[in-house]
C-alpha cells in the first residue's frame, strides 16, 4: 500500500493565521472607523458651515435693503425694529419695507373717527375714470388705491420713526379739494412694533408730517431655542425656519451721536438704540454648531460668526455733511 506525501496544517498554524486574520480584520474595521469618522466630521462641519453661510447671507440682503420703498424728504423711514434678548437670551430683528415700484403720497390728515386719511395725489399718479393707476415695473400700468378685497395689498402710513399699517375698505376717491381720499378698514390698523412685539416706537406717526406707500413685507429673523432653528418671515405670521444649528442670535446697532459726522467718527454701539431713527450700522454675532451632533460626540463642532452690515437706505435727517451736491472727501 502507498503512503499519502500530502499534509494538513498543524494547531499551531492554524492559530498563527487566525491571529494574523484577525489582526488584519482589525487593522482595516480601525481603519474603516476611522475614515467613517472623519466624515461624519466633515459632513457635520458643511452643514454647519452651509446653516452659517445661508444666515449671514440672508440678514445682510435685508438689513442693506432696510427702508426700501419708505422715502423721506431728507432721508428714509426708520425701518429696523429690535427686541433685546433679556439675560443674554437671543435677539430679534424685524425690517420694514415698501414697494419700491409704487409712489409714495404726502398725508395732509387723518380722520380717526371716518377711518379716512386725506393725502396728496402723487404725480405719477393717474386717474382714469374711478380708477387710479401708475407705471410700475417693466413699464406695466398698475392698480393702485383699491380696496383690499380688489386687490390684497396693505399700506403703510409713517413718519420719520412711526408707522400704521391698514387694508383699504373702499377705492379711493377725490374730494371736491382735489384731495387723495383713502378709507380704511379700522379693525386692520396695526403697529408694526406691537405687531413684533419691540418696545419702542409705538405711538402714532405725526400725520401731517406723514407719508403713505405700498406695503412690501415686514422681515423679521428670530431664534427657535427648542429646535435651534433661525426662523424668517416676511408678514409676521407664517415663520419658517432657513437655517438649523443656530444656537445664538445677538445683534447690536451702531447709533450716530452726533448728526453732523459720519460713523465711525460719532457713533456708539448699542443693545438698544435711543432714538432708533439714528441706526447707521448693524452689528451680528450668529453661534452655530454641527446641527445633527450631540456635544458628546468628538465630532461635535461650533461656530462664530460676527459681522456688520450697514442699511443702504439712511435716514440721513439734520446730516448736513452728506449732501448729494456737496462731493465728500475721504482721508485715509
Amino acid at each position: 500500500m502507498k503512503q499519502s506525501n500530502q499534509r494538513g496544517f498543524s494547531l499551531l498554524e492554524l492559530t498563527i493565521g487566525a491571529m494574523l486574520t484577525v489582526g488584519l480584520l482589525g487593522a482595516i474595521f480601525a481603519l474603516v472607523n476611522r475614515h467613517q469618522q472623519v466624515f461624519m466630521s466633515e459632513t457635520g462641519t458643511t452643514d454647519m458651515s452651509e446653516n452659517m453661510r445661508t444666515a449671514v447671507d440672508l440678514m445682510t440682503r435685508d438689513v442693506q435693503s432696510a427702508g426700501m420703498g419708505l422715502p423721506r424728504v431728507n432721508g428714509s423711514f426708520a425701518a429696523i425694529y429690535y427686541i433685546n434678548g433679556a439675560s443674554g437670551a437671543p435677539d430679534s430683528m424685524m425690517i420694514v419695507n415698501g414697494d419700491p415700484y409704487a409712489p409714495d403720497a404726502d398725508v395732509n390728515s387723518v380722520d380717526t373717527v371716518a377711518n379716512k386719511a386725506y393725502c396728496v395725489p402723487p404725480a405719477e399718479v393717474k386717474l382714469t375714470g374711478s380708477t387710479f393707476t401708475y407705471v410700475g415695473k417693466g413699464n406695466v400700468t398698475t392698480n393702485i388705491y383699491q380696496s383690499y378685497t380688489n386687490a390684497a395689498r396693505q399700506y403703510i402710513v409713517y413718519d420719520d420713526s412711526q408707522a400704521r399699517i391698514f387694508k383699504l375698505s373702499a377705492n379711493a376717491t377725490l374730494d371736491g379739494s382735489g384731495q387723495l381720499v383713502l378709507s380704511y378698514d379700522s379693525t386692520s390698523l396695526a403697529t408694526p412694533a406691537s405687531t413684533f412685539g419691540s418696545p419702542v416706537d409705538t405711538a402714532t406717526p405725526d400725520y401731517p408730517n406723514a407719508k403713505l406707500c405700498l406695503l412690501s413685507n415686514l422681515i423679521a429673523y428670530r431664534l427657535n431655542t427648542t429646535t435651534h432653528e433661525l426662523e424668517r418671515t416676511e408678514d409676521l405670521q407664517n415663520w419658517y425656519p432657513v437655517a438649523r444649528g443656530i444656537l445664538d442670535l445677538q445683534i447690536q446697532y451702531l447709533t450716530i451721536t452726533q448728526p453732523n459726522l459720519s460713523p465711525p467718527d460719532a457713533g456708539t454701539w448699542s443693545d438698544t438704540p435711543t432714538p432708533r431713527r439714528n441706526i447707521r450700522a448693524v452689528q451680528i454675532k450668529v453661534v452655530a454648531e454641527t446641527p445633527d451632533l450631540l456635544p458628546s460626540s468628538k465630532n461635535y463642532r461650533k461656530s462664530v460668526q460676527q459681522f456688520q452690515v450697514t442699511p443702504r437706505n439712511f435716514n440721513l435727517l439734520n446730516n448736513s455733511s452728506l449732501s448729494a451736491n456737496t462731493e465728500a472727501t475721504w482721508n485715509f
